[in-house]
């Protein structure tokens, strides 16, 4: 077992982080790297800032009643 992961793994693990949880040695092999990297660093919080907004907008589209407006555009205001 190799002491950190390279940034191909990171790339996968960022992008399935959300929907599944590390195996203790795994998270921890994960935060050591992103320690390391700062280009993985980047890409985990850039990652992690779509993920809350994913979550926020389809949390304001089921509380607007599904597609926010029907999904049509806004009716012209003269």
């Amino acid at each position: 077992m190799k002491l950190m992961f390279d940034c191909r793994e990171m790339a996968r693990l960022i992008s399935d982080r959300h929907e599944q949880t590390l195996e203790p040695g795994e998270r921890a092999r994960f935060r050591l790297h992103l320690v390391m990297c700062r280009n993985c660093r980047t890409v985990e919080e850039q990652m992690a800032f779509l993920h809350q907004a994913m979550r926020r907008l389809g949390a304001g589209e089921s509380a607007s009643g599904g597609e926010g407006g029907g999904g049509q555009p806004p009716a012209d205001q003269d």
